[in-house]
This record gives structure tokens, sequence and C-alpha cells, in this order.
């Protein structure tokens, strides 16, 4: 069984959010399977014009991905950028992509309410996306419970091909999306996103770290008084790194009174550096020798390339070119 799921490079890097809501489990689901995961760069195309930062946020993001990855499990990370024929497939899947399906699409609409000069790119987002999905043969995407259109499209589309050459060529994806953690709060209480700026780096300096951890927003009981650790912030977010004896020693701290947001904060910052430890010293040790993660970028990029390349070739042949 194959599973694949992609990690857009910006110039923030991994947040909580992000580590909970995509990558966790998708390392949790990879284990047993043949998995893979992709910096789709061509799809940062819409919004970064800068080659100098398009290129500074793909290096710290495939560092963070490699630093985060668990030593008992083996995911091939690759580039989207050096697959030799996504954007030819993409352009065959773009003839039996119906246009008022792109008219339904989140980002585009989302787009629109933002800005009315609105690049194809964006537009045409999707269907990259569904190259990027169905030219592996891809049986489980992992996705955020906001990407869930995406991965629907994808099946749409698939589907279309399929009828319309008479054939069972693109497999039909399915989601996997992590139930317990569909919404991760960010530090104002809405959902955990860069587009909020409401988010925590895993890599942030530990200042910077600390600085939004105690900004995030909490109840105005007094010190003395008890609070409800269920509907705090900070203790959603404890809950989700701290050990089970950690959790229930701060729920009862909570509970109890004389503990105020600010002791619950500080020891959500204890507890994430100690979780994120091991990863963010790799971290550092990957961006001083970056050749060791060109390196496996490269082998990564070699695999998934012959995969697609296979398929694109008999789908060009399907289509009569």
């Amino acid at each position: 069984m194959r599973i694949l799921t992609g990690v857009k490079p910006t110039g923030n890097g991994m947040h909580l959010g992000n580590y909970l809501g995509m990558y966790k489990p998708f390392m949790e689901v990879a284990k047993w399977k043949e998995a893979f995961l992709f910096l789709p760069d061509f799809h940062s195309l819409t919004s970064v014009h800068d080659p100098e930062i398009m290129n500074r946020n793909k290096k710290r993001l495939a560092a963070e991905l490699f630093a985060l990855m668990p030593e008992d499990i083996t995911v091939t990370i690759f580039e989207q950028s050096k697959m030799t024929h996504i954007n030819d497939m993409t352009w065959i899947l773009s003839s039996v992509t119906p246009y008022s399906l792109m008219l339904r699409a989140h980002s585009f609409k989302d787009s629109q309410t933002k800005n009315s000069d609105i690049n194809m790119a964006v537009f045409n987002y999707p269907i990259l996306m569904t190259a990027d999905i169905i030219g592996y043969d891809v049986d489980i995407v992992p996705v955020g419970k906001d990407q869930k259109q995406h991965l629907e499209f994808s099946r749409d589309i698939a589907q279309n091909f399929n009828k319309t050459y008479g054939v069972d060529f693109f497999k039909l994806p399915e989601p996997y999306i992590e139930k317990t953690v569909e919404l991760i709060p960010g530090t104002d209480g809405r959902k955990m996103s860069k587009s909020y700026d409401n988010f925590i780096g895993i890599f942030d300096d530990e200042k910077i770290l600390k600085k939004k951890i105690m900004s995030i927003e909490t109840g105005s009981e007094s010190l003395e008084e008890a609070k409800n650790p269920d509907i705090c912030n900070v203790f959603n977010l404890i809950h989700f790194f701290a050990s089970s004896q950690k959790e229930q020693e701060i729920r009862a701290k909570y509970l109890a009174g004389n503990y105020g947001y600010g002791h619950a904060k500080l020891e959500l910052l204890d507890i994430l550096l100690k979780y994120f430890t091991p990863a963010r010293e790799k971290y550092d040790i990957f961006m001083s020798n970056y050749d060791v993660i060109q390196e496996k970028l490269n082998e990564g990029n070699k695999k998934a390339n012959a995969l697609l390349t296979e398929k694109y070739l008999k789908m060009k042949e399907l289509v009569g070119l």
C-alpha cells in the first residue's frame, strides 16, 4: 500500500498544527507502508516570486522534515519541481477537468476575497495537486480537514479521465484524517494557521517560542481560583505533548487553584522543548551540513520520478500522443 502527502515550503517552517494535523498522523500511517512525502515547490509559485526566498524556504523545510522523521520509519522525500513530467500530466488532466469544478475550489474562492487579480496558478492549483497524488498510484493521502476538498477533486478528475478514455487507469485515493487533532488551537484560540499569524513554530528560537506561548489567550480567573483545563487553549496543547502522568499532574493543579495560566504556559514551554529537543538538534546539524539533506533529496527525486514517468508514458499512449 502506498501513501503520500506534501508540505508546502513557506518561510515560517513547520508549526505545531502542521505536526499534529498532518506530519505525526502521516508517520503513524507510514509504518509498514511505502510512504512518500514531497515539497510542492511549484505550488509555492502562486505567491512566491523571489528565487532567493524560494530556495531558502525549501532548504529550511527539507531540513525540518528530515529532522522530525522517526528513525524507525522509512519515508521517501522528494521535490515536486524535479519530477520531469508532472506538468505534462497536469496539462492532460486539465483537458478532462470541468471549468465548473475549479470554480468550486476553496483555494480559488478564498483568493478571490483577498485579491481581485488572481494568477492562473491559483485557479489551476487543484489540477496540479491531482497530478501530485494520482500520478504515483497512491492508496491513502493523510490530509487536514481543510484539505479534504482537494482530495475529492483528485478523485473526481481521476474518474473523469477513466470514464473519458474507457479505462481503469488511475486509482481513487482515500483520505486519512486524524479526527482527534482536527482543530489545533493557535495563540488566539482559532485554528493554528500561518494565515492567522497565531502559530507556534517547532523550530523557533527559544526566546521566540517562549514569547508566542506566553501570548496564548486564556481565561481571566485569578491565581487563586480553580480553572477548567478542558476549555483552556494552553492545556489543550499540553494534552498533545505531555506524558499521561504529566498531563494528569497539571490537570490537578488547574482544578486545585493557586495555579495561574502563566505557570501553565511555562510548563507547556518546558514540555515542548523536551519533546522536540532531538529534532531541534538534528535540524541545526542539517542546516550546517546541507549536503547530507540534498543527497537524501536526490535519492528521493530519482525514485519518485521513475514512478511518475512510467505512469505518464502510459497515460500519453492512452490519449494518443
